[in-house]
């Protein structure tokens, strides 16, 4: 049996890797907004071209990359809900990690948007589904989402403060049952009910030499 591949630790987030990000959220939300009549829309387009080549040009590697986490676990960096490297992340910040529950701080903008001041469906079931997954692997139980249901109590509005909270609710061999709410303020947008299953570390080491001072 092929034996898994050994996933990188650094120790902190890059700078320049969190920079080029917010950047480029930043240029997501201008080109969105921007009025066609007002902008060449095509110049722009070119001068985004030329970066692009030259970051092509700098090479790839493997889109995983961790960075440890103050108590345990690690922060994936580019991933597309907490990952302050990936300009498609909002990202979630997280306030809280426990084994009881975790939390997180979120401001999605305007290119979340779905119904018009509000933000699509899917990047709630997104937060949701990504903040029960970091629940039950502070509980101790890692797990990948095997049924995911969101209950939408009112529109989530966008570019405006969101918490959303997760926690391991009990867990029935391998298989996780997990809650977890989205709110704007006082209000709850959304609820979630998920059916995870426990996989062993194993399957997901990381590097012990790479690994610095948690950030």
């Amino acid at each position: 049996m092929a034996e898994s591949p050994v996933f990188p630790v650094v120790d902190g987030v890059p700078p320049g890797r969190a920079l080029l990000a917010t950047r480029i959220r930043e240029l997501i939300e201008a080109a969105i907004r921007v009025r066609d009549d007002e902008a060449d829309l095509v110049a722009a387009a070119s001068r985004v071209e030329a970066v692009t080549a030259a970051l092509r040009a700098a090479g790839h590697s493997p889109p995983l990359l961790l960075a440890a986490l103050e108590g345990g676990g690690h922060l994936s960096i580019n991933n597309p809900l907490e990952g302050p490297g990936n300009p498609l992340a909002p990202p979630l910040s997280w306030v809280d990690i426990g084994p009881d529950v975790v939390r997180a701080d979120v401001l999605l903008g305007a290119a979340h948007e779905g119904p018009p001041g509000r933000v699509h469906g899917g990047w709630v079931a997104a937060v949701l589904d990504h903040v029960l997954g970091r629940a039950t692997a502070a509980a101790g139980f890692p797990g990948m989402t095997a049924s995911l249901t969101i209950d939408y109590h009112r529109g989530t509005p966008y570019a405006v403060p969101l918490t959303a909270e997760g926690r391991l609710v009990r867990r029935d061999g391998r298989k996780l049952h997990a809650t977890g709410t989205l709110r704007a303020g006082d209000d709850v947008c959304a609820t979630a009910t998920a059916i995870l299953v426990h996989f062993s570390a194993d399957h997901f080491p990381v590097s012990t030499e790479d690994q610095g001072t948690p950030c």
